[in-house]
């Protein structure tokens, strides 16, 4: 009966786990519970200091790997490299091309004012590849010995003494704050405006003038041996009469009168530049 009391009492011990309220057993020590928690706190360590040396490891080579070698540069015309690559790597921590291609993705990367859009790729971890889409000009100011570009809101794109071929020069027309990247304003802002509008419309239907003139409130593009009197409004319906009409003129010479064309009223004259023997019989006359 003794026996089977201690049999009993051993069987609860055991499946109940109860070590706390059973203490000891015959001289014999549970630790188990203890045992477990030096196992837990033992694999927290470890895996803490397997991750902390991944982590390093992973940090270590991101640094070395992805040192900037080489910054290629696409797209651009009148923006310099030099500006493109200060561009990128406009704060100490850009000398990463893990970093630099991170805050472009992040729309936190530096964007000139000359550009419309910047995407920047990795070519290798080393290798930074820039491609950028520059801001259309569509006219030119010559100002002391430097030409001033302007874009179609009037931004000042670009600065420089070499003149760019196939866009036409801005005459009689005052200009303040001609600054990179600056808006160019004009006492006449209407004009100015107007001088704008034909800017792009010149470039939609590929006309390049020598030059635009504004003279007495009005707007003359100088297109070959032509002067083009468009008054002082600019249209789209306007600009798109010049090509075919240039055509039918040839090689003439003289102005071609635009001031009073509309859709509603469709009056366009040619006023023929007299040559010297001419001027002569009209002065006999």
């Amino acid at each position: 009966m003794a026996r089977r009391d201690y049999r009993d009492t051993y069987d609860d011990y055991e499946n109940n786990k109860n070590y706390e309220n059973y203490g000891t057993y015959d001289g014999y020590e549970r630790p188990v519970r203890k045992r477990r928690k030096k196992k837990k706190k033992s694999n927290f360590w470890y895996r803490f200091a397997v991750t902390f040396l991944g982590l390093a490891i992973l940090g270590l080579l991101a640094v070395i790997l992805f040192k900037v070698e080489k910054i290629e540069v696409d797209g651009n015309h009148y923006c310099t490299d030099r500006q493109i690559k200060d561009m990128v790597q406009n704060d100490k921590y850009s000398v990463n091309a893990l970093y630099i291609f991170g805050k472009y993705m992040a729309d936190r990367g530096e964007v000139l004012p000359c550009l419309e859009s910047v995407k920047v790729t990795l070519k290798a971890p080393w290798h930074v590849k820039v491609a950028v889409k520059e801001k259309t000009i569509v006219g030119c100011m010559a100002e002391g010995e430097e030409n001033v570009y302007f874009d179609k809101d009037g931004l000042v794109v670009y600065k420089s003494s070499e003149t760019v071929e196939g866009l036409p020069f801005l005459e009689g027309l005052e200009m303040k704050n001609t600054k990179l990247y600056q808006r160019m304003k004009s006492e006449d802002a209407n004009i100015f405006e107007g001088i704008l509008e034909a800017s792009q419309e010149l470039k939609k239907y590929e006309i390049v003038p020598k030059k635009i003139v504004c003279k007495d409130g009005n707007i003359y593009l100088y297109i070959e041996n032509v002067c083009v009197s468009l008054g002082n409004t600019v249209t789209s319906e306007k600009i798109a009469q010049i090509t075919p009409i240039m055509e039918k003129l040839g090689r003439q010479k003289g102005t071609l009168h635009m001031e009073n064309y509309s859709d509603s009223r469709e009056t366009i004259t040619f006023e023929k530049k007299k040559d010297s023997k001419e001027k002569e019989k009209d002065e006999e006359k």
